[in-house]
C-alpha cells in the first residue's frame, strides 16, 4: 500500500488508519520513499508492506515495525532523474521476506 505522509503520520484520520493496520494486518515494513516519486516535488510517500491476519478483540498483531529510510541523501525527479530497480537493490538486499527477523542496519 502506498500512503503520502500527511495521512500516515497525521491525528484523527491516520491514527484510525494505524490502529486499524496493527489491528488486522501485522505492518512489518515501511519503505520511505523520496518526495516527487509518484505525484510532484513536496510530495513525501511510504510504501507499507503487512500480512493480514484475523481480527481479534484488543490484540494488535504488528510487534515490530521496520522502517527502511530511502530519502537520505537520495534526490528523484519524475522527469530528470526517476527512481530506477538499482536505486532499491539495498533495500530488497536487506528485505528478508522469507525471515524478516534476520534484516541488519544498513549505511
Amino acid at each position: 500500500m502506498v500512503l503520502p505522509d500527511n495521512v500516515l503520520f497525521e491525528d484523527n484520520t491516520g491514527r484510525r488508519l494505524r490502529t486499524w493496520l496493527m489491528d488486522l494486518c501485522d505492518l512489518h515494513t515501511v519503505l520511505r520513499l523520496p518526495t516527487g516519486i509518484f505525484y510532484a516535488q513536496g510530495v513525501k510517500a511510504n510504501v507499507l508492506f503487512f500480512d493480514r491476519k484475523p481480527a481479534q478483540e484488543g490484540h494488535h498483531w504488528t510487534e515490530k515495525l521496520w522502517v527502511y529510510d530511502l530519502r537520505t541523501n537520495m534526490h528523484f525527479t519524475l522527469k530528470t532523474r526517476p527512481l530506477k530497480f538499482d536505486d532499491l537493490r539495498d533495500f530488497i538486499a536487506c528485505y528478508h521476506p522469507e525471515n524478516r527477523h534476520d534484516r541488519r542496519a544498513t549505511e
